[in-house]
């Protein structure tokens, strides 16, 4: 899966809402999953939030990419797979996967799916995760 696949898998998984809402979390959210920042004014539109979309996803390139440097060799579908997790939880959020860090580190995906689903992540969006724990699993 290249990038611009990767891109389109998250617009599948988020789903697109032109109105904001809550997200199982509490937080604004709309578009295809922007959480909206305390006095952001929402897009009235589709290319208003597609905007927001390109913006969110070159950041969860570049946090995907910054908790992958001691991964240099990682597979590009596994990049992808970290990338479309930090899109959903941030950077921060997927730091917490020490394990399945530690794992793509050592070139393990097998291990590395085991540990995307010991997590709270998979127990709140369980079928997300599982589909993409198996992408992993498969490499």
């Amino acid at each position: 899966m290249d990038i611009n696949q990767t891109k389109e898998a998250v617009k599948k998984e988020e789903g697109f809402r032109l109105e904001v809402y809550k997200c199982t979390e509490g937080h604004l959210t709309g578009g295809y999953g922007h959480k909206m920042l305390e006095g952001e004014v929402a897009p009235t539109d589709h290319a208003g939030w597609l905007v927001l979309f390109e913006r969110d996803f070159a950041r969860a390139v570049t946090g995907a990419d910054d908790l992958l440097m001691l991964c240099p060799d990682i597979n590009d579908s596994a990049r992808n797979i970290v990338v479309e997790m930090v899109y959903q939880m941030g950077a921060y959020g997927v730091s917490k996967f020490k394990g399945m860090l530690k794992a793509l580190q050592d070139g393990d995906y097998k291990q590395a799916s085991v540990e995307m689903l010991d997590s709270r992540w998979a127990k709140q969006t369980p079928n997300r995760a599982n589909r993409m724990a198996e992408r992993m699993a498969n490499i």
